[in-house]
Order: C-alpha cells, then structure tokens, then sequence
C-alpha cells in the first residue's frame, strides 16, 4: 500500500509550551517497500509514525494511505482504518503479561476481519513451539517475534515499527531484520522502520532523514543489503 504525505504539520502542547513535532512534512512511499526513517531523539520520527498509523491527528497537510485520504476520516473510520489496514510494533513489545504467547497473537487477531491463520504465523515467526509460554518466560528477542506476530496476524497492508531493534543485541536485532525482511517480500506489505541505527537504511529500498520536525533529506537504495549485513551501531 503506497503512502503519500504533504505539507504535515502537528504540534503538541503543554501547558502554554508549544513544541512543533512535524513542520511541513512531504513524503511517498511506494508500495511493498521498506522505508527507514532515520533522525535524532525528537526529529518527529515518532509523530510521524503515529499520523500514518491514524494514533494522533495532524493540524494541517494531508496524508493518503492506498485510495484513503486520513484527514477526510471521522474518529470511527480512523478506528477502522486502524483495524483494516495498519500493523504496529513497538520497541517495548507491549505484550499482555497474564496472555501466552497464542494468546497474546489473538488478540491482533480478533481485531481483523481477513486474519492469517494462528498456527501458520507462529511458525513463520519462529514461535508456534513456545505458544504456551508466557512473556516473562520468554528471551527480548522472542517477545519481539511474538509482537511481530500480533501485528503479522491482522495481514496488515502496512507495518509500522518504532524502533523496533532499539533493546536488542545485534544478532538478535538482525533477526528480527531479517523477520521484517520475510514479511515484505512473503506478503508485500509496505514496512516503514523509525530508528536511530544509521546501518538500518542499508537494507531498506529508501531512505528518510528527519531533523526537527522537518524531512531534510530522501532517497532511494538501489542495492539494498541483506539484514545480516547492515552495519550495526
């Protein structure tokens, strides 16, 4: 699913602090790409992460996702988009602590209307063996496959991961690369990845630098490297 971003605008406020997160924002993204959107701690990665993903509304711009236009959505047609079409995975997992891994996957699950089928997706993530565990039995790595999963289940046309190495090590962090990697080219869906680690732009098709709300820089990867070989930092 293509995306398609212009002029985004989005601030926050605190109290009688105004922070502009995102300043006149234009992007497009191709669909069944991976996209790497690289900036500092408060570049506006995040927010833009979270506009895409129908998490929070923008002031001014416009952002199209496939045929749908997002300013154009009432909160409940943003709630289904959400639904229909989007797939999030965190850094910190979020998993449910009282689920086991199956269950916790179920829950994406139930949230979609075209599901992909459980036992098929645990095991192409690496988890149908521990589906009976529970989190806290589980390795930082594992918890990250088993939110992959949750997201996987939906059969998302678009993934969306906010750092999603950022506590890992870097053979783990490959893996779960190498998982994203599997995803985009099983079921083409369109990967956009928000991180700090400069070596991830290696293995995506394009590539976005933010800074301070603003995108200051794109373009395209035309020999993307494999996960195992990105240069990890």
């Amino acid at each position: 699913m293509a995306i398609f971003a212009n002029q985004v605008n989005k601030t926050y406020q605190s109290g009688e602090v105004k922070v502009q997160a995102l300043r006149q924002a234009s992007l497009e993204v191709p669909d069944e790409k991976i996209v790497t959107i690289l900036g500092p701690s408060g570049s506006g990665k995040s927010t833009l992460l979270n506009v895409i993903g129908g998490i929070d509304r923008y002031d001014s711009g416009s952002i199209k996702v496939g045929d749908t236009v997002l300013d154009q959505l009432k909160d409940r047609q943003l709630t289904d988009y959400r639904r229909k079409f989007v797939g999030f995975i965190f850094q910190q997992y979020n998993l449910i602590p009282t689920l086991t891994v199956e269950e916790n996957v179920e829950v994406g699950r139930e949230l979609s209307q075209q599901p992909l089928d459980m036992k098929d997706t645990l095991e192409k993530v690496g988890m149908w063996d521990k589906k009976d565990k529970f989190p806290s039995q589980l390795s930082g790595g594992e918890q990250q496959r088993v939110a992959i999963a949750r997201a996987l289940i939906k059969n998302p046309q678009i993934l969306l991961c906010d750092e999603p190495t950022g506590a890992l090590d870097e053979e783990t962090g490959k893996n779960i690369l190498k998982l994203l990697k599997f995803v985009n080219e099983q079921y083409g869906t369109t990967v956009l990845i928000i991180t700090h680690n400069q070596g991830i732009g290696e293995m995506a098709h394009s590539v976005i630098r933010m800074k301070s709300g603003e995108i200051v820089d794109s373009y395209e990867n035309e020999n993307p490297v494999h996960p195992e070989k990105v240069t990890w930092s």
